[in-house]
């Protein structure tokens, strides 16, 4: 039983310095990489030149090309700077804490098959499942990777409630809290060209950073917000089942 605790432990605490470290990588490339972005777009759009230069892009299984003014690249390079890397950036870390939500649950479901029933309201295991695996530990694993991947499509504040449950772990509302209001922000930057509507309103709750029909405000700000909110989420997880599966 020792030993089936320190390692769940274990692999919690691996998955939690890995997420810690993309952070972390993330938050540095983005500092050095924005003056250059600025310095680089300042450069473009001051040029005089009116001639349309010519750029490789892919088409099908070769490249085309596509002709742009210095102005009209330099403004591609202001958009990254101002707003663009902060965006892509948030969207790729809420899929890496999502990932790291659904890691620590299958470690610890895998580990504990008696709480597969708090995976899911849906009562047994697929039949499919036990006819195409063999040994039973497969039949486990398969069956926490299918209900951990339908878990995410559900709300953040659903899926976190199972994650808790799960885990036998209670997450601070606060942080919880933050969590949703990001994941509708990832889905407004996707879904809606970060304008605000009323979905992203309902979602957010009393967490929300603007009304319907504004623009969303994405900045280094919020962007350092972002990595705290995940960070903090990640660290409760990590030393919380730590303290559990001792």
């Amino acid at each position: 039983m020792v030993a089936r605790e320190s390692q769940v432990s274990v692999a919690i605490y691996r998955k939690h310095l890995r997420l810690f470290r993309y952070l972390n990588d993330t938050w540095i490339l983005t500092e050095l990489l924005r003056p250059e972005l600025e310095k680089r777009a300042n450069s473009l759009r001051a040029s005089r030149s009116r001639a349309k230069k010519p750029y490789r892009v892919p088409k099908g299984n070769s490249t085309a090309v596509s002709k742009r003014r210095d102005e009209d690249i330099g403004l591609v390079f202001s958009v990254q700077h101002q707003r663009g890397i902060f965006e892509t950036n948030i969207v790729s870390m809420v899929s890496r804490a999502e990932a790291f939500l659904q890691d620590a649950i299958s470690i610890v479901a895998c580990a504990y098959p008696q709480k597969l029933g708090l995976l899911s309201d849906r009562a047994g295991i697929p039949l499919e499942l036990f006819l195409e695996s063999e040994r039973r530990e497969d039949v486990i694993r398969r069956f926490v990777a299918l209900k951990c991947e339908g878990l995410m499509f559900g709300k953040p504040s659903e899926y976190l409630d199972r994650v808790a449950k799960v885990l036998s772990i209670e997450l601070d509302p606060e942080t919880v809290k933050d969590f949703i209001e990001i994941k509708a922000s990832r889905d407004i930057i996707i879904h809606n060209n970060g304008q605000i509507n009323k979905l992203y309103v309902e979602k957010a709750g009393d967490r929300r950073r603007g009304e319907a029909g504004e623009e969303l405000v994405i900045d280094r700000a919020y962007f350092r917000h972002v990595i705290v909110t995940i960070k903090k989420l990640s660290g409760a997880v990590q030393s919380k089942t730590e303290a559990v599966f001792k």
